[in-house]
């Protein structure tokens, strides 16, 4: 008896062994795009946390009425990205929108040590390799731009906002929001290459959410975007060019999908 009380102890002290800590999850970060700033993602932080989840939005310079829109440059931005970036201790999940995900290209070419394991697209830019951060938007994205905004002095100026509304947002609900909530943006910001090595990317899990209606970065320029970096997963939401505020719910439940939770 003795014996096979013996012959049994190894498998249940093997049964009862302590488990190894699972990895942490990754901290989500998000970056806004051009006449935005960290406010515009408060309604999908608050369904991130209605679901448990944790996030940062990152604040870009040149919000407001900085008096220097020419020192709100691409390459500052990124810095201004990789300070934030850098005090964060373990993995980064970055959801980007729009010029973010320029800034964050160009913050990942110059912080390349920080600990990325994904990024998330929302119907935005990614250059690399050299590459403008428009350069793969179409004339009629453009016209669109411009029906609300007026460059003037360094600044992309918000001069028709009826206009802007209609252009930003697919829903008319939404336009009073999307008014109150946009800012002039630094013209130099959306200037200038992005370096970031393509093969940079093959070590991070990238996703893309595509806005279908979309006006500003067509669902036509989205898919072009996509094409270039080659995402590991795709999904559209029907939404314009801010789903944050239109649709934070399904745009929080596609996010939190693409990253496994």
């Amino acid at each position: 008896m003795r014996k096979h009380i013996l012959a049994l102890l190894p498998v249940t002290l093997l049964g009862c062994a302590a488990q190894p800590p699972s990895a942490p999850a990754p901290t989500l970060v998000l970056v806004h795009g051009a006449h935005f700033n960290a406010a515009a993602w408060q309604p999908l932080q608050n369904e991130l946390q209605k679901a448990g989840i944790h996030s940062q939005a990152v604040e870009l310079p040149g919000r407001g009425s900085d008096p220097a829109p020419a020192g709100a440059t691409l390459d500052s931005s990124a810095t201004a990205l990789c300070q934030s970036l850098t005090a964060i201790s373990g993995p980064i999940a970055l959801v980007v929108h729009s010029q973010g995900g320029a800034i964050a290209h160009q913050a990942l070419n110059l912080c390349p040590a920080v600990e990325v394991s994904d990024i998330v697209y929302i119907s935005a830019v990614a250059p690399i390799d050299g590459a403008k951060p428009f350069a793969l938007l179409n004339e009629a994205d453009e016209q669109h731009y411009f029906r609300g905004i007026t460059y003037q002095d360094g600044w992309m100026k918000i001069t028709n906002p009826q206009a802007f509304a209609e252009t930003f947002t697919a829903d008319s609900a939404h336009y009073a929001q999307v008014i109150s909530q946009a800012v002039d943006e630094p013209a130099a910001t959306g200037d200038g290459q992005v370096n970031l090595p393509a093969a940079q990317l093959q070590n991070i899990r990238t996703s893309y959410i595509f806005a279908e209606q979309d006006k500003i970065i067509s669902f036509a320029s989205q898919k072009k975007i996509a094409a270039s970096i080659q995402p590991d997963q795709q999904f559209t939401l029907p939404s314009g060019h801010l789903p944050m505020l239109s649709m934070p719910q399904q745009l929080s439940q596609t996010i939190l999908t693409a990253l496994g939770r």
